[in-house]
């Protein structure tokens, strides 16, 4: 029967490669539960946002959709009384060159629900070192989708709660029967209106009526036109003596001015009618006839 107490060699070396099996499998689970390279290096940048809308530890990172690298770590940083998530980026070496410092960052979703991941842009700048920060873009997702329909929504309520309750032009238009009355009444004077505006377009169109010969006509419309204008020359000068009889210029002027020429002037007539009705009475007084 074999002693318990005696080892040989190879019951040691069994025992050691089975030790180092369970070590190599303990790491290849941490790097596969990290997804991680065990065969290249990395290069570790972060980002800083408010909130990593649901973000975690171990999802990917991609560059225009390819995975390049994983997000290792989220921590919590106080910048100015603010609280911020500090995202721990690790790149595979052999993509690193292509995040830029001047790239920029967004959490994106696996479909509508799925896993969050971080797609990095790249940009034109210098590669990005260990430790770099580079900007992260707020992406709109499906909660703030969520809160747009609901802010909708919530207007949408607050519109039909005016209208059933008559507030507001439309609410009184749905409940006031009388001003929904007025309303059609005013509807069918603007068709009216619209109407009578096609039969004058019509008869303008068809040279009925003065109005149409003088759009059509223009040798009418050049004699009235000529008509206007000498009415404004008449009203002109008519303006124009008025304004001296006003003034007492000129004889009339004067005559309506000065009342002691207007008396002369009167006196002046009178005696010449009384001399003109003597004349016919007796004109041998005033006009007399010789022969040689």
């Amino acid at each position: 029967m074999r002693n318990l107490k005696e080892l040989k060699w190879s019951d040691l070396k069994t025992g050691i490669f089975f030790l180092l099996g369970l070590g190599f499998a303990a790491y290849l689970g941490l790097v596969i539960g990290k997804n991680t390279s065990i065969f290249t290096g990395v290069t570790t940048i972060k980002v800083m946002t408010r909130d990593v809308n649901g973000l975690a530890e171990n999802n990917f990172v991609s560059v225009a959709g390819k995975k390049i690298g994983t997000v290792s770590k989220l921590d919590f940083s106080t910048q100015n009384d603010s609280l911020f998530v500090v995202a721990e980026l690790k790149l595979q070496n052999e993509y690193a060159n292509l995040v830029t410092k001047d790239s920029k960052a967004s959490i994106r979703s696996l479909g509508v629900l799925g896993d969050k991941y971080v797609d990095i842009k790249a940009g034109t700048g210098k590669p990005v070192k260990e430790g770099d920060f580079i900007q992260l873009v707020p992406e709109d997702g499906l909660s703030a989708l969520t809160d747009n329909a609901k802010s909708t929504i919530e207007k949408l309520n607050t519109l039909l709660d005016k209208l059933n309750n008559g507030d507001g032009p439309a609410g009184r238009l749905i409940s006031d029967k009388q001003m929904g009355e007025d309303l059609q009444k005013t509807v069918m004077n603007l068709r009216k209106s619209s109407d009578e505006l096609t039969r004058v377009s019509a008869e303008l169109h068809n040279g009925k009526g003065l109005l149409p010969k003088l759009i059509n006509d223009k040798s009418l419309a050049d004699n009235t036109e000529q008509t206007i204008v000498n009415l404004k020359n008449a009203a002109a000068e008519t303006e124009t003596l008025m304004k001296q009889l006003n003034e007492g210029k000129g004889t009339l002027g004067k005559l309506n001015s000065d009342p002691a020429l207007y008396n002369n002037l009167s006196k002046t007539l009178i005696s010449l009618d009384t001399l003109l009705i003597d004349l016919k009475k007796r004109p041998n007084r005033y006009v007399r006839f010789t022969l040689f």
